[in-house]
């Protein structure tokens, strides 16, 4: 698995870094829903301290009390959310990464918001809520 991991918005505007890694998850609840279009949503979550954007900056948008997502000005791909109750953390959108294929996701959460048409077969564990709830 790899110690670095790179990536950036669409359009390159904005990139960033990150030299850690603590987990990755594929998330189904209609926030990550609307704010991608996508019926899913692959995180990477890091520790704070080993993220950081090297090349331009995003905007964010507070999407629910619990969460800001940010984004790139230019072109609108959503890179990262923060919980403003867990800062030591940053989800970083798994497919915006330069090589998404460079790591896989670990588990399902917020299965209950998952879309009926969409067919999760697989093994991974799978949570109704968050990991831990």
């Amino acid at each position: 698995m790899a110690s670095e991991f790179t990536g950036g918005c669409l359009c390159g505007a904005v990139r960033y870094r990150a030299t850690a890694m603590l987990r990755t998850d594929l998330c189904h609840c209609r926030m990550c829903q609307k704010a991608s279009g996508a019926p899913v949503v692959a995180w990477l979550t890091a520790p704070a301290e080993a993220f950081s954007f090297t090349h331009g900056q995003p905007v964010a948008y507070r999407s629910s009390p619990r969460a800001f997502r940010h984004f790139c000005p230019a072109c609108g791909s959503q890179l990262t959310s923060r919980e403003p109750e867990n800062p030591s953390e940053i989800d970083v959108n798994l497919a915006t990464l330069d090589d998404p294929a460079a790591v896989a996701p670990q588990y399902r959460i917020r299965t209950t918001s998952r879309i009926p048409w969409l067919d999760i077969r697989g093994d991974l564990p799978r949570y109704p809520a968050s990991r831990t709830g």
